[in-house]
């Protein structure tokens, strides 16, 4: 059996690593972000790095190490099979590449049924079922989905102010004043910002929202709007175990926990865990199973 164990937590801003041996967590390092969607030759690049300085920094043999990484756009089997085969081409002992969605529920429940909404960047619920059987729901990404997600509270922002634009050629609104400091003022200026925006940068513009909050009814109708797609997430999830434990994760959590329907409020509990521990938790489950196999 593998004598450490490697985690790896890699989204859209940072990617952060820790490892850890027989007696529990002994480094943690960070890096830059690792999102395959988003850049799959920087997530590469930045999850094997981070990877060899763990390595490097404590002078481990990696035939000593099990790794597992939680990524986001790992549900594209393609480049999930890209970053596992550069991960094993540092001679780990074992390679587990997954989303970063199972693992923040693993972390979340600390491996016990629950239901978890990661609700940042972008947004995914998933089920670990009472039956161990776990599944995911949203998490499809800026172009279609993300609802309730921080690049979503940003997109609709933008939407907002260039309505405003239309119809009174100005901003009319506090959050639109605030959206048009930031994006342009114009056609001329907003139309290049559009061009280059992707979800990280349309999620930077969810805090000028939430500082938008309560003066102004445009921002409060957007939040309201945001959290009425995250209780749909958690009634899609929860169907048919509607009781089980609901953890929410990321940075906008505790931002739009208050807005949530009051049933799902109710069944809110902290979170026992991160994407980051459930990582680390997985890593030592793999290297438990194969313990197991070749036994």
């Amino acid at each position: 059996m593998s004598t450490y164990f490697l985690g790896i937590d890699g989204g859209a801003t940072k990617t952060l690593a820790r490892l850890e041996g027989a007696e529990g967590e002994m480094a943690t390092l960070r890096a830059d972000g690792s999102s395959l969607t988003q850049d799959l030759a920087s997530a590469l690049h930045n999850v094997a790095g981070i990877s060899r300085d763990m390595l490097a920094k404590h002078r481990l043999d990696p035939q000593q190490v099990t790794v597992a990484c939680g990524i986001a756009g790992a549900g594209n089997p393609l480049s999930a099979q890209r970053l596992r085969e550069r991960l094993q081409e540092l001679k780990f002992a074992h390679v587990t590449v997954t989303s970063d969605a199972q693992t923040s529920l693993l972390g979340a429940g600390a491996g016990c049924p629950i239901v978890m909404v990661a609700i940042g960047t972008g947004s995914v619920a998933m089920r670990l079922g009472r039956d161990g059987a776990a599944r995911q729901f949203g998490g499809w990404g800026l172009a279609i989905g993300d609802e309730g997600s921080g690049a979503a509270i940003g997109k609709s922002a933008v939407r907002a102010l260039l309505w405003e634009l239309d119809i009174y050629g100005r901003a009319t609104t506090l959050l639109s004043r605030r959206i048009i400091a930031l994006v342009g003022r114009d056609r001329a200026t907003i139309l290049p910002w559009l061009q280059k925006a992707g979800s990280k940068e349309y999620a930077a513009l969810a805090p000028t929202v939430f500082d938008a909050l309560p003066e102004c009814e445009l921002a409060v109708e957007i939040i309201h709007k945001t959290a009425g797609e995250v209780d749909r997430l958690i009634s899609t999830a929860s169907e048919g175990e509607p009781t089980l434990p609901l953890a929410l994760l990321g940075g906008l959590a505790d931002k739009i926990g208050p807005y949530l329907h009051a049933d799902h409020r109710q069944r809110l509990i902290e979170p026992k865990g991160t994407a980051l521990d459930g990582a680390c938790l997985l890593a030592r489950r793999v290297a438990t199973h194969v313990a197991l196999e070749t036994a």
